[in-house]
């Protein structure tokens, strides 16, 4: 249903993942010959933890415990659990569903997701949209409606996630049978906004007002010796004590593509340390990035500009 590239074993080579439905997922890891190995059994993003197959429909990519490695985020069906394998830095992961309190949310079918740092405290955070795929079936079983509200799982910080409807505001708790979901500042206010695509209506763009005194930085390369958009590159982010890293896609979610600005949230640090591997190999290091900016990165020339964003006005409720 949904397939993201990412170099998910961090040996510099840009591997396949793939959530099928009902079936096996796949992990096609680059062999670094212009092939692919198929690696999901024994990679452990295959099955559920109880080995189980699922229902995968989106995907979700991002570094949830700052450990430098890139996690897996992927939707199902309902009367399921949607699963969160978490990368051992080599390249394996662990279904840590359960242990990250993820399981408790079994009521909706899920489709497009987003693993993005919605507040700004430095922890990415899990979003995803949600509605059932056969309208008629809500007349005879009314457990199962149409139309869902979307869902946010907020990253508490210490390995575990809470799950957040209404209070995520009326956006969030909207109801409405949703696929494809997007992420990015559409209105530089410095945090991350989505877009979401409804079935049999206009889609929804949710605006988000986070409050708080959490800082951000944004990011937009710009290929050179690589792909002008810099697909495949990874930026490693130090803040503080954390570590973050996150990789320039051409899609992911369910269907969809993100704003190619990469947004860090920081927390209550003012700068961070930023550290770029280009599709083409190169490494290249900034240090002591000012927060709360933009700053676009011109391969093998560093920072070429540096833009700050302020809040977005309020409108009158």
């Amino acid at each position: 249903m949904t397939a993201v590239a990412a170099d998910y074993d961090d040996d510099g080579w840009p591997d396949i993942y793939v959530a099928c439905d009902s079936t096996m997922s796949w992990l096609f890891r680059n062999q670094h010959d212009g092939t692919f190995r198929q690696v999901g059994l024994e990679r452990g993003v295959a099955v559920s933890e109880d080995g189980f197959e699922q229902a995968g429909m989106g995907v979700a990519v991002g570094d949830y415990d700052l450990d430098g490695s890139l996690d897996i985020f992927k939707t199902h069906f309902s009367d399921d659990t949607h699963v969160l394998y978490r990368n051992d830095g080599g390249g394996y992961f662990d279904d840590f569903t359960i242990r990250a309190g993820i399981g408790v949310e079994t009521r909706f079918v899920g489709w497009g997701a987003g693993m993005v740092d919605l507040d700004n405290d430095g922890f990415p955070d899990l979003f995803l949209v949600t509605g059932s795929v056969y309208p008629e079936v809500e007349r005879e079983l009314p457990a199962y409606p149409f139309r869902t509200p979307r869902l946010v799982f907020r990253n508490l910080g210490n390995g575990r996630f809470e799950e957040l409807i209404e209070e995520a505001g009326p956006g969030v708790a909207a109801a409405h049978s949703s696929r494809g979901c997007a992420f990015g500042d559409f209105d530089n206010d410095g945090d991350v906004d989505v877009l979401v695509m409804n079935m049999n209506e206009p889609p929804s763009l949710l605006r988000n007002d986070v409050t708080g005194d959490g800082h951000w930085l944004k990011v937009l390369l710009v290929g050179v010796q690589s792909n002008r958009s810099a697909i495949g590159a990874r930026v490693t982010v130090r803040y503080g004590e954390r570590t973050q890293a996150q990789e320039v896609s051409a899609q992911s979610s369910f269907y969809s593509a993100n704003d190619r600005r990469l947004h860090f949230g920081l927390g209550a640090e003012t700068r961070a340390d930023l550290t770029i591997r280009w599709p083409s190999g190169q490494i290249e290091k900034i240090s002591g990035v000012e927060a709360d900016h933009l700053v676009v990165v011109h391969e093998g020339a560093g920072v070429k500009a540096k833009q700050a964003f302020g809040p977005a006005p309020r409108r009158a409720r």
